[in-house]
């Protein structure tokens, strides 16, 4: 039987510690199974933690409800005194961008649903997108 994860399509190196069910959908919490981090900058293994801090991630629906992941995102020191960078976040890549509030496969749901939407609906998702060409020829 497949596990949650593999089900839910949730990223590697990442393990469910505790998951709620409220009216507004389900929160599944995930922390990192890795002991160290890369530094993205000069790419030096640290082990060295400086904070954590919680990170919320809207993911597709499963069974009709909401579902969001709450990662626990480990904040390192970079111990490599000529790297500019001395403190870096893991990256949730390619599962969702630094800044991103939607993982990469809702963005693509949604994107594809407001192309299916058609209208304003559809010309609005894909506004700033290179489909957008495709958009107007639908749309004259």
């Amino acid at each position: 039987m497949p596990s949650l994860k593999t089900l839910l399509q949730l990223p590697c190196g990442w393990r469910s510690f505790r998951q709620t069910t409220a009216p507004d959908g389900v929160t599944i919490h995930l922390q990192a199974t890795r002991k160290t981090s890369r530094c993205p900058e000069c790419m030096k293994l640290s082990n060295s933690v400086h904070s954590c801090r919680r990170r919320r991630i809207q993911h597709l629906p499963c069974s009709g409800q909401a579902l969001w992941l709450i990662f626990a995102v480990r904040h390192w020191y970079c111990r490599n005194p000529s790297c500019s960078r001395k403190i870096f976040a893991e990256s949730l890549a390619p599962f969702a961008g630094s800044r991103q509030q939607a993982s990469q496969s809702l963005q693509k749901l949604q994107h594809q649903l407001g192309l299916i939407a058609g209208g304003e609906a559809g010309r609005l998702c894909c506004k700033n997108r290179c489909a957008d060409r495709i958009c107007l020829h639908f749309h004259q």
